[in-house]
């Protein structure tokens, strides 16, 4: 494999279930440095897709700086990652209209163009940033600076190749009363599309996000569907508390114009929380990718979670999960009969696409 990384999510951390959660910290940092070097992939990125702590309170970020510097230094990660998610906002920081706006995006169908007039402001996009303080110290004391529209990218060199890792944050809105619920915004996503694509060399794009799209504020799902789609290769959530890879297939039907697999959706969950989440068994991903002429040849996903009855670490073959690998389709979009895929187009969605090509849903 000419690249690997590493996925983790939803730790949940803070000082009250430090205790129980130290063990299990400890036992996956040991974990992922003896399974990289098993599977003989080369020294990998980590991605941490949000909720690095439990309610985004700074003295929660001290125990989240430890715990990656571990990782860091444990895998000699290349490079780290994050995007912020839901339990990183705190709700003492959070601006008046935060709640508003959420409430109306899911009660109203204008409510998302509402929310766009706000964030065109400079004084509410910083108002909104401000709800997620403590998080952005976080990632600035690691020398990294968002963006005013709350994206950043970070570049590699792979095999020639120009790979970028873009964050997106989907908890910038928050409310109690919708606390499943995020939004990306068309703001956001197109000023991060448009860093990506500048200088128009061939490209591999990671898209970072805490919420997947089912947890996306319904209104705008299909928006923020085709627009991820149309810039992202390999899509990271978490949130779900649960496994799940899928090689989702209608992306080039609802708009999808790069060549190249379409977007494997992957959730991690790392949930050490058994008070509040006692059912969730923790666990982790990796990937890896292989490059040939500036093109993927092939994409693996490992999944591995915690055995709590037994407190290891393993994978379960039975699942024909270890590894999905993820070829490059051919010219007429199609995989081969062994290939493990996600979910088929169904009558729903092709409804669903007739409409937004006669331009009668684009706003959906």
């Amino acid at each position: 494999m000419d690249f690997s990384l590493v996925h983790l999510s939803d730790f949940h951390l803070r000082s009250s279930t430090q205790a129980q959660t130290d063990a299990i910290l400890s036992s996956l940092e040991n974990d992922l440095e003896e399974r990289v070097a098993s599977l003989d992939l080369p020294t990998p990125h980590v991605a941490l897709s949000g909720d690095l702590a439990y309610g985004g309170r700074e003295e929660e970020y001290a125990m989240v700086d430890r715990f990656v510097d571990a990782i860091a230094d444990g895998l000699h990660a290349r490079s780290l990652m994050f995007c912020g998610g839901n339990h990183d906002v705190n709700w003492a920081l959070l601006a008046p209209f935060n709640g508003e706006l959420m409430n109306d995006m899911v009660e109203k169908r204008g409510g998302v163009a509402a929310t766009e007039a706000r964030f065109s402001s400079d004084l509410d996009k910083a108002a909104f940033r401000t709800g997620m303080g403590p998080y952005y110290s976080f990632l600035e004391r690691r020398g990294i600076r968002s963006t005013p529209e709350l994206y950043y990218v970070k570049r590699v060199q792979v095999a020639g190749l120009k790979l970028n890792l873009v964050s997106l944050n989907s908890a910038y809105i928050f409310s109690r009363k919708y606390n499943y619920h995020g939004y990306v915004g068309v703001q956001q996503m197109a000023a991060a599309e448009r860093e990506v694509s500048s200088d128009r060399e061939p490209s591999f794009n990671i898209t970072l996000v805490h919420h997947p799209l089912e947890a996306i504020v319904p209104a705008a799902q299909e928006e923020t569907k085709r627009r991820l789609f149309s810039f992202s290769d390999v899509i990271l959530n978490g949130h779900v508390h649960s496994p799940r890879v899928a090689v989702e297939y209608t992306a080039r039907m609802l708009g999808r114009s790069r060549s190249g697999p379409p977007p494997v959706i992957s959730c991690a969950r790392c949930v050490f929380d058994e008070a509040n989440d006692p059912t969730v068994s923790s666990g982790y991903s990796i990937i890896g990718i292989d490059f040939e002429y500036e093109r993927v040849r092939a994409l693996k996903v490992w999944e591995v979670e915690f055995d709590r009855s037994k407190g290891e670490w393993r994978f379960d073959p039975a699942k024909r999960t270890y590894p999905l690998e993820v070829r490059v389709p051919t010219d007429r979009g199609t995989v081969g009969a062994e290939d493990r895929v996600g979910p088929k187009v169904t009558d729903a969605e092709r409804g669903l696409l007739d409409r937004w090509r006669s331009g009668r849903d684009k706003d959906g």
